[in-house]
């Protein structure tokens, strides 16, 4: 399996780092100089030492895309890549627009709906009518 995708793999390094003792493993001894961080972050991902996980993914996508792919390989049952990738997909809505009731509930209601469903758009505007607000992304 191939992650092109930089967010994926990030996402996925993540992940593994807390739910896969094999991988932190296989994590630290391809990057010892981050073992501190991965620890950390594995008991905490919280903690502050994610900023330094992200740093040192973006200074080595290919090597951490290549440990990405030889891990499962070898272990594809360390995580149920169909419910990771559901969870972690990232929905453009670019081009869409809503009408919702004009309600503080419902407008709240769309808010979250837009953060589970992790919506991407560039920008958002809303206008109204007798009895609706009318959502557009762009």
């Amino acid at each position: 399996m191939e992650f092109n995708n930089d967010y994926i793999t990030l996402a996925l390094t993540l992940e593994l780092l807390t739910t896969s003792f094999k991988y932190q493993e296989a994590y630290i001894s391809r990057f010892p100089e981050n073992e501190e961080h991965a620890l950390s972050f594995s008991v905490d991902p919280n903690c502050s030492c994610k900023g330094k996980l992200i740093d040192h993914f973006k200074a080595n996508k290919e090597a951490v895309d290549k440990l990405n792919q030889d891990f499962l390989e070898k272990n594809p049952t360390e995580i149920n890549l169909g419910e990771f990738l559901t969870r972690v997909e990232i929905k453009n809505v670019a081009g869409r627009f809503f009408k919702i009731d004009k309600t503080e509930e419902a407008y709240a209601v769309f808010v979250e709906n837009m953060k589970n469903e992790r919506w991407a758009f560039k920008h958002m505007s809303v206008t109204t009518d007798a009895d609706s607000f009318v959502i557009f992304f762009a």
